[in-house]
């Protein structure tokens, strides 16, 4: 999501969000920090893949639209003399920047990085990975990230969480944005139509397989691949609105005590935004946190609160004691570095080029918890959840639970339930075409399941058991899924400079579609 250079400088010349109504502070509430999930687009799919990576100790679950593994960028950050390089080998869709397929090589060396830095107690360890569900979005129309970047993403993760634990739909016919039913709801001028590229980039998709009049809610699939089954409130009806916070007192430099100068010396605004449920700001009640990163030419300064008040969290936060924090990033250009026009979140080292400490180092000090933008956005976590405890998941009191269907592609299906009392694990049962159902593998532990390997335009049915005392408790209810029509082969292609979908430039390999898009 980049900008075209007409509109850059009036989007440069706006600066929403600043000024009145400011809380001195971000509330100190009952968050358990061990609950938290975050989520992206585009530049911010990119910064929720590194905070999942660099702070997997305390985040459940990631949600990635339109991004790509970590560290993506590689050697190629070292310096910012690579970033096209990184653009070539991350987005792949403006024929521009010449592709970079993401070889197995790199990934090889992505996985690397993180293992070595892990042992290094610069992240997390990666040992957390394997607990973490991933919800993985890429449209079949997204001419910015291709299709072979979010299949990387998903082979990458494959190497760290349980591929029963990854989902990724790519089964509708989006194009790069943020898909988000509660903007179709609201009547709002943000939204786009599902395969437009552009604007706000906030589109409205209806689901596949087609269900007449339901809009497809990709924030209400994650959160409830994460959480669990949970309740909707219409955006008329939210028992709160975002509120604006200095994100000031948040942004250090890489010392982690000295503050910068100003905020863009990062490039991050010095507003942020929260979404605190009425019921949470009652005292000593437990809630949960999810972090919703914007992507470039989103930011406050650019779109003002469009996207904190558009992009489909709020709508799932409020019932469900689920507080949202929309960290803001900033654009910058000029002179000073860091370069960052589009206000694009840092996943290729433009912070690390103008830091001297990291010259001598390695690439990719930005993808680490020395980041400066993980690091502050990490501070308004911990400031977020400096009253929580930890909370007790939710269960129910009886030897039965609650099946739903989350999600589905053409090969697979995402399956959650309520946790049970006393239940060690659970063991799911799927039918197709009036076959006896059969047990899926080992019980499981956790309450989800990403079944893969399905035929595209099936319906298939399940069930679960718990165990308890060791044996097979009563079944849970029914549920059935038909998977989605197999995607057709897309190509598209989408100028920065342009600001539109084109066809491709000499030597670039064709595709279709180029300026049109697929149905």
């Amino acid at each position: 999501m980049l900008q075209t250079f007409a509109g850059l400088a009036i989007a440069l010349t706006m600066n929403l969000g600043h000024g009145a109504n400011l809380p001195a502070e971000l509330p100190e509430l009952n968050i358990d920090i061990k609950q938290t999930t975050v989520s992206g687009i585009s530049s911010g799919a990119f910064m929720a893949v590194q905070v999942g990576v660099a702070k997997s100790a305390s985040v459940k679950g990631v949600a990635i639209t339109a991004g790509g593994p970590y560290f993506c960028a590689l050697q190629s950050s070292f310096g910012g003399a690579g970033s096209s390089i990184a653009i070539g080998r991350c987005m792949q869709g403006d024929p521009m920047f010449p592709t970079r397929p993401i070889t197995s090589d790199d990934l090889k060396q992505m996985e690397g990085a993180a293992r070595d830095w892990s042992e290094n107690d610069k992240i997390d360890p990666v040992s957390n990975l394997a607990n973490q569900a991933v919800w993985v979005f890429h449209g079949y129309n997204d001419g910015v990230v291709k299709l072979p970047v979010s299949q990387a993403l998903v082979d990458w993760y494959g190497r760290f969480t349980p591929k029963s634990q990854i989902f990724h739909k790519d089964s509708l016919n989006a194009a790069h944005a943020q898909i988000s039913a509660a903007c179709g709801d609201s009547g709002s001028s943000s939204c786009n139509l599902c395969p437009a590229t552009g604007g706000k980039f906030i589109n409205i998709c209806g689901d596949q397989p087609p269900v007449s009049g339901q809009l497809y809610d990709a924030a209400g699939a994650a959160l409830q691949l994460f959480y669990g089954p949970l309740a909707h409130t219409e955006s008329i009806k939210l028992s709160a609105r975002p509120q604006a916070f200095s994100q000031v007192p948040y942004l250090k430099q890489r010392d982690g005590r000295t503050p910068v100068d100003k905020p863009d010396d990062i490039a991050m605004g010095d507003t942020g935004y929260v979404y605190v449920p009425e019921s949470c700001r009652q005292v000593g009640q437990p809630c949960r946190l999810h972090i919703a990163f914007h992507g470039c030419m989103q930011s406050a300064t650019t779109l003002g609160t469009d996207f904190v008040d558009n992009a489909g969290v709020n709508e799932w936060a409020d019932a469900n004691n689920i507080v949202v924090l929309y960290p803001q990033a900033m654009p910058t250009m000029g002179m000073r570095l860091p370069l960052n026009p589009n206000g694009c979140w840092d996943w290729w080292g433009y912070n690390d080029t103008q830091d001297m400490s990291t010259l001598g180092a390695k690439a990719g000090t930005f993808a680490t918890r020395d980041g400066v933008q993980i690091a502050a956005v990490w501070r308004m976590v911990e400031k977020l959840t400096s009253k929580g405890s930890a909370a007790a998941l939710a269960s129910i009191a009886g030897p039965t639970t609650r099946l739903m269907v989350v999600d589905q592609s053409a090969k697979q299906a995402v399956l959650r339930w309520q946790a049970v009392e006393g239940a060690s694990g659970y063991r799911v049962y799927r039918a197709s075409a009036g076959k006896t159902p059969v047990a899926l593998g080992k019980a499981r532990n956790q309450p989800f399941l990403v079944d893969a390997g399905l035929s595209p335009s099936t319906l298939y049915t399940y069930t679960v058991r718990p165990i308890i005392g060791g044996s097979e408790a009563a079944s849970s209810n029914e549920v059935s899924v038909t998977t989605a029509r197999k995607p057709p082969k897309c190509n598209p292609y989408f100028s920065m400079l342009l600001g539109k979908p084109v066809k491709p430039y000499p030597g670039v390999p064709t595709g279709m579609p180029t300026a049109d898009v697929c149905q």
